[in-house]
């Protein structure tokens, strides 16, 4: 495909010129905020390209870039796609040796980062072999840099400008969270990227003129090209699920935020900040939220904090392909009983553009579509997906995309791992992740189908269903985190309630101080983790 495209950095620097003077970010810190307009955003632009231009950053370069949330990250990654180099964004809370592995996983060429990241590599030896081309991005540097050219009486030079970007150009490769075993490397070509804008036009969130406030970084850094004002909140990516719900708060009733996007476990915590205090965002129209499916009790909280006519809306999909379904409020309170019976959680309707289908549940590759692949409407098998969105297969890891990917007439089919089925109105079901599936002798259990059953309990913050054993004998394990502040004598009365409640038989219930959690949303529980956890308290082999 040659066709060029109306790209990021096209939808940018028309906003640039529309309305220079209207404001494109604004950047939380410790004191207050800095508000960047179009004409100031696209300044930085300039001189972050020019940096890296003189740095041997060129169009195709692989570029790491590990810099904390705020104004030289949003330059830097638009700097980068003007260049038409290609970004690689990689979660810092995974930890030292997964970095790493990414790092060397994607080849990178570049190095962009401030110097304490710098340093790591160099004592880490990350990307030894690949890295030829560092850049070191801090506040003081930039400063620093201004006064030179200020005492010089020179202004910055400009980057020269790489031709429009072709459909299938490489734009930028992403890591899956790691959440159920090593992070895998996702590469967007510009084609994927426009499909995603296309399918997030349909959540009503991103319209010119709003005014955004997204704890998925991605989002925040997209948002000006959609004519959104971003708000770049203060987070410390290496612990999303610790961010201060006081100042999620405060900073969307400063900005008259429009739209929200959290993971549901920050929804939470800001939700239960905003019951608190009885606090009502009123500013707020509209609240998407993914990453992990929403518990009804904490829509019930979000809808008590936010105007009347404000929508939440759940979304649903994987960083193989972005947007997939989505669930409004009313959607999800009109399912909440049958969820809580059992039957799953409603992922909504599939986006326009995207075609979702579910098979039979099988751990083995597929490479070829056939339509008795296909389960007959309310069985649970596994998730298929095909779409604009659905990005090109993993990086140098052919075993993993041949079981995630099925050939249909030279249409990728992403497989998403996820279990579920459909009803009668096409609706889709979550039921659980496949790989997370408990293997009894007596059958299959789904962990979303067990899970809000006890989650409903009085006392139960969450719960986790994992399986100890080897599959096909695996007796089922409930381990149980508490309330936030629960005494140890009501956390066993609560042990012992979920235990009474005999909930698909299953009999082992053990109370969790902390569930392992996700690193980008810390909402997706690490069940791999706690069943290795529950096997050591239950001696091993569940007995």
């Amino acid at each position: 495909m040659t066709t060029p495209l109306f790209d990021v950095v096209a939808m940018t620097e028309h906003w640039t010129r529309a309305r220079p003077g209207t404001v494109a970010c604004r950047v939380d810190r410790r004191r207050g905020a800095e508000e960047l307009t179009y004409g100031r955003l696209d300044e930085l632009i300039t001189e972050a390209a020019a940096r890296l231009a003189r740095a041997g950053v060129t169009a195709g370069t692989r570029a790491a870039v590990m810099i904390p949330p705020g104004r030289d990250l949003v330059a830097v990654v638009l700097a980068l796609l003007r260049l038409r180099a290609v970004p690689v964004l990689i979660d810092p809370g995974l930890g030292a040796r997964a970095i790493g592995a990414c790092l060397e996983e994607a080849a990178v060429q570049a190095f962009i980062a401030v110097p304490r990241a710098h340093l790591a590599r160099l004592l880490l030896g990350w990307a030894r072999g690949s890295v030829t081309t560092t850049v070191t991005f801090a506040t003081y540097a930039l400063w620093f840099a201004r006064i030179r050219r200020l005492h010089a009486g020179t202004p910055p030079v400009a980057a020269a400008r790489p031709r429009t970007p072709y459909a299938d150009d490489l734009a930028l490769i992403a890591f899956t969270s790691g959440s159920t075993g090593v992070p895998k490397g996702v590469p967007y070509r510009h084609r994927h990227l426009a499909g995603q804008t296309e399918l997030l036009a349909h959540l009503g969130a991103l319209e010119p003129g709003a005014t955004v406030y997204s704890t998925f970084l991605p989002f925040a850094v997209a948002a000006p090209a959609m004519g959104c004002a971003s708000v770049i909140p203060r987070l410390d990516l290496r612990r999303p699920g610790r961010t201060d719900p006081a100042a999620m708060a405060a900073s969307i009733a400063a900005h008259g935020v429009r739209g929200l996007f959290a993971a549901p476990a920050l929804l939470d915590r800001l939700t239960r900040h905003c019951a608190r205090h009885g606090q009502v965002l009123d500013s707020l129209q509209i609240v998407l939220t993914a990453g992990a499916p929403l518990p009804f009790s904490v829509l019930r909280r979000a809808q008590r904090c936010l105007p009347a006519h404000a929508d939440v809306r759940s979304v649903y999909g994987a960083t193989e392909c972005l947007l997939v379904a989505v669930a409004d409020a009313a959607e999800l309170a009109g399912t909440a009983a049958d969820t809580a019976r059992g039957a799953g959680t409603c992922l909504g309707s599939a986006l326009p553009g995207n075609r979702v289908r579910v098979i039979g549940i099988t751990d083995e590759a597929i490479p070829r579509w056939s339509d008795d692949l296909s389960v007959p409407a309310g069985t649970v098998g596994e998730i298929t997906v095909a779409g604009p969105a659905v990005s090109d297969p993993y990086l140098k890891r052919p075993r993993e995309s041949a079981l995630a990917r099925i050939d249909d007439d030279g249409e990728p089919v992403h497989r998403m791992g996820d279990l579920g089925w459909q009803d009668e109105r096409g609706r889709l079901w979550f039921a659980g992740r496949k790989s997370e599936r408990v293997r009894t002798a007596d059958g299959e259990m789904y962990t979303d189908q067990v899970e809000p059953i006890v989650n409903a309990l009085p006392g139960v913050h969450r719960s986790a269903l994992v399986g100890v054993g080897p599959p096909g004998g695996q007796r089922p394990v409930l381990c149980v985190e508490c309330e936030p502040g629960t005494p140890g004598r009501e956390r066993r009365e609560i042990v012992e309630r979920v235990r009474a409640a005999a909930i698909g038989g299953i009999g082992h219930v053990l109370a969790h101080p902390g569930f392992p959690m996700d690193v980008r949303h810390a909402s997706k529980i690490r069940r791999p983790l706690l069943a290795r956890w529950a096997a050591r308290e239950l001696g091993g082999d569940g007995r």
